[in-house]
């Protein structure tokens, strides 16, 4: 079994098969759905925010929705890149 995390910031890493969605924290604001969704995350305190900074996205995985201050493509550059070193480890930088 490979077991492979995503980094979201400061000291927080998440096993990545419990990730459901890394979404745009701006475009999560522009629906009212997804700020329904945050507020009512919130109100059952499952929302870390990972640092003091402007979060830029949510990553929403099966126990709690973590604020990040690493936008969305950064977080899925990073998850590709683990996948890509299991496959091909000449890939990797030294």
């Amino acid at each position: 079994m490979i077991v492979v995390f995503l980094h979201l910031g400061e000291q927080i890493s998440v096993f990545d098969e419990d990730i459901i969605a890394i979404l745009s924290i701006d475009a999560l604001g522009s629906s009212e759905l997804g700020e329904e969704f945050l507020k009512f995350q919130k109100s059952t305190g499952k929302v870390t925010q990972v640092d003091k900074g402007r979060p830029k996205s949510i990553i929403i995985t099966s126990r709690t929705s973590y604020l990040s201050p690493i936008s969305p493509s950064t977080l899925y550059r990073r998850h590709a890149a683990s996948y890509q070193d299991l496959i091909d480890p000449s890939t990797s930088p030294s």
